[in-house]
């Protein structure tokens, strides 16, 4: 796990003072080690955290002697043993023992397909000037961040973090207005090809993308959301002992580590059954977790989490994040974020970051990811409700419909992503002029001319709970939980891995459909099921849904909170994005994006 930037298209290397200053914010992701690489116009810049081979032999950029080949990475290759034995055989020499030098060399071999056969999470550039160009790839789902953007001399820049492009000279020095009336009328938090700097976007996952002097020469996808999600689902469920052992072996591979791993622990199924693989495949290893706990608050999970460090043996560390410390740490978040912020929930997991980082645990696995591709939301029960109606299977729909009001009533009805998912794509544009018009009253002229771009990505075709899927994987809740994650780690030298998002755990979770689960009153049935006998009696089976939540409604009466408010208002107004009137808008969000644009300079 490490920070990365490079330029394209350079006259001359970045002065001594102008690779301090860039590298320096790139330090938090990368506090062990640095180095930069000029050659022909192409600067690389990297900051290191150490996690496999400590040794400087490890250090980036990373370069074959015979080719000149070079190459900077920010992510972990979980299968690096197994591809190294595979390079070895093909003939293949190494002198470190981590997973840089298996990426480096499995692009000499395979090129560009190099990235099919790897399972991790990654930003990667690399530097051939055997064909004079440099190329950029990120991750499956997105899990590392790579912005790039174009400076004014003409420069090709790409960095982990916006800010850095920033500080470079790269974007026009405004705040994206499209990606603020997003935010500001839809809750449309992160779009994983934009960012809220103009001028800035970022390489969308499962993106690679070739660069010269010139600019980009080509863009395209190398993995495709759209073809995992048509060859899976409804291929038929898994049993419960796939499901055990695809998660275990998930978990095995991400335990690979020269440094100590822990976890997060909430009190759900999702990171209790990371945790319960964790033991399984090492009953041996000390575990460290850490839990975000609310004393006294119905969102409390420390006795949950704690029914589970018991049975497992954990060293568990409690987390009691408060209003007075979020607000004290409001302008680092939202300067590490490189954007706004929903909620002070964000907050939970900062918090829980700085912990492990006192503790001296650097690595800590996560239940993320097992929502979105296990169908873990409630609103999937109106999507699944919805799929069996338009398919005319109405015995299904109303037994759906019945179990869950015998449980309690049917789950809210996420009424506006449905309409979105399920009218004509050539109705949708007009869907978002309506949306438009409505903001219109809290609009300020800045926003009054801004495009609203659709929160549900692209269109696509199937059933309406594989309509959901996609658009929450690629695009509604995933990329903005996975920002919030690689941020909140990073800003404390971090690094979070995520065995849902391994690609065999994801394929086998969508598999399902999850209409069968739901049709018995379930989110994630057959995940529940499995991990059942691995966790304390009843957990699995519980249908609260708290995650890192906490007392937002409380916190916002704090006299502080009161007075961030309402400056952010002010500020607000006084820049043009919002209107006199405020009514109706999310004062957190309100707060966080007013902080995001001073601490940046960024006018409309």
């Amino acid at each position: 796990m490490c920070g990365i930037v490079g330029a394209i298209g350079l006259a001359h290397r970045p002065a001594p003072a102008e690779e301090r200053r860039i590298l320096d914010r790139l330090s938090h992701r990368g506090p062990d080690a640095e180095g930069t690489r000029y050659q022909d116009g192409v600067w690389f810049g990297f900051r290191r955290l150490s996690i496999l081979d400590l040794s400087s032999r490890a250090d980036q950029p990373m370069v074959d002697g015979a080719t000149g080949v070079s190459l900077v990475f920010n992510g972990e290759i979980y299968d690096y043993v197994e591809r190294r034995a595979e390079l070895r055989a093909l003939g293949h020499s190494f002198v470190t023992s981590g997973d840089t030098e298996v990426v480096l060399k499995g692009y000499l071999e395979w090129g560009t397909s190099v990235f099919e056969r790897l399972n991790g999470m990654f930003a990667v550039a690399v530097s051939d000037p055997r064909r004079g160009h440099v190329v950029l790839a990120r991750d499956r789902f997105g899990e590392k961040p790579l912005h790039y953007g174009r400076r004014s001399d003409g420069s090709w820049w790409f960095a982990s973090e916006p800010s850095v492009l920033r500080s470079a000279g790269v974007g026009s020095g405004r705040v994206d207005l499209d990606r603020v009336l997003g935010f500001l009328a839809l809750g449309d938090v992160e779009d994983p090809t934009g960012s809220y700097f103009d001028g800035i976007v970022q390489l969308g996952p499962g993106m690679l993308a070739t660069l010269d002097g010139t600019g980009i020469r080509t863009l395209r996808r190398w993995w495709s959301l759209d073809a995992l999600l048509e060859r899976s689902w409804d291929a038929g469920p898994a049993t419960d002992e796939e499901v055990l052992a695809t998660l275990d072996h998930a978990v095995s591979i991400r335990l690979r580590s020269d440094v100590t791993v822990g976890t997060s622990l909430s009190g759900g199924v999702d990171s209790a059954a990371v945790v319960s693989s964790m033991r399984a495949v090492d009953p041996d290893r000390e575990i460290h977790s850490f839990t975000a706990s609310f004393p006294g608050t119905s969102i409390d999970e420390w006795d949950r989490a704690a029914s589970v460090g018991e049975r497992h043996r954990l060293v568990m560390h409690r987390v009691e994040p408060t209003v007075e410390g979020f607000l004290a740490d409001l302008d680092r978040i939202v300067d590490h974020q490189g954007g706004p912020i929903e909620s002070p929930t964000v907050y939970a997991q900062w918090s829980v970051m700085r912990t492990a980082r006192e503790a001296g645990v650097t690595v800590l696995l996560d239940g993320q990811g097992a929502d979105e591709t296990w169908g873990g939301y409630p609103k999937y029960v109106g999507f699944g409700v919805g799929d069996l109606s338009t398919r005319l299977e109405l015995g299904q729909a109303l037994r759906m419909t019945r179990r869950w009001r015998e449980l309690g009533g049917l789950p809210h009805l996420a009424l506006a992503q449905g309409a979105a998912l399920t009218i004509p794509t050539s109705l949708r544009p007009l869907a978002l002029r309506v949306q438009h018009r409505r903001f219109r009253a809290n609009a300020g002229i800045a926003l009054l001319d801004a495009h609203l771009e659709d929160p549900q990505g692209a269109p696509g075709g199937g059933r309406l709970l594989q309509r959901a899927a996609r658009a929450d994987l690629g695009r509604v809740v995933l990329p903005r939980l996975l920002r919030y994650a690689d941020r909140n780690s990073m800003a404390w030298g971090r690094e979070v891995r995520l065995p849902f998002l391994d690609p065999a755990m994801v394929e086998l979770a969508l598999r399902s459909g999850w209409v069968e689960g739901l049709t018995d009153g379930w989110t994630k049935l057959q995940l529940r099921r499995a991990v059942a006998p691995r966790l304390p009696e009843g957990l699995p089976w519980q249908r609260e849904k708290i995650a890192y939540a906490t007392p937002t409604s409380v916190w916002l009466e704090h006299p502080g909170s009161v007075e961030a408010v309402h400056d952010a208002t002010d500020s607000l107004q006084n820049a043009g994005v919002l209107a006199t009137d405020a009514s109706g808008l999310d004062p957190w969000q309100l707060t966080s994006l007013a902080r995001f644009m001073e601490q940046n300079g960024l006018t409309t």
